[in-house]
């Protein structure tokens, strides 16, 4: 029994008997290449530079804040990215570590704090997430 007799017979080949006639008949005419000479093609991998920073510290905004009521928010960036942002609301201060977004704003956290800064290209805002209510609104830099 020939290779294509014993396709033939199962009743579940992909192709029938006919279309594997027409797939094999197609290769016939085509150039041979012996297998040691082919190559496998392999993803090109992109390396960033290592220092590199992440998009959110790119487009941070820090300095001096001017609130709505005539609160002031002041964020500091020190070091390392890695180091997480500080932020000083009514003389204290707190880490804030970056948390992702589907938005594009700037989100920080601190949630032993129950605190979120949150930044768009025209405002910023301070939250406390666990009394549910604003701190500071319309925070601009000075």
């Amino acid at each position: 029994m020939t290779a294509m007799n014993a396709l033939c017979i199962r009743p579940r080949s992909f192709f029938g008997c006919a279309g594997l006639a027409l797939l094999l008949a197609g290769c016939a005419g085509q150039e041979k290449i012996p297998v040691t000479e082919t190559k496998p093609v392999l993803p090109q991998i992109i390396q960033a530079p290592a220092a590199t920073q992440p998009t959110w510290a790119t487009q941070l905004k820090t300095g001096s804040f001017s609130c709505e009521a005539g609160n002031k928010v002041e964020l500091k960036m020190e070091g390392r990215v890695t180091d997480g942002v500080t932020l000083v609301w009514k003389g204290r201060s707190y880490t804030m570590t970056p948390v992702s977004t589907s938005t594009g704003a700037v989100r920080l956290e601190n949630s032993g704090e129950g605190l979120t800064w949150i930044q768009i290209p025209s405002k910023s805002m301070l939250l406390n997430s666990k009394i549910g209510q604003q701190l500071a609104n319309d925070c601009k830099t000075r």
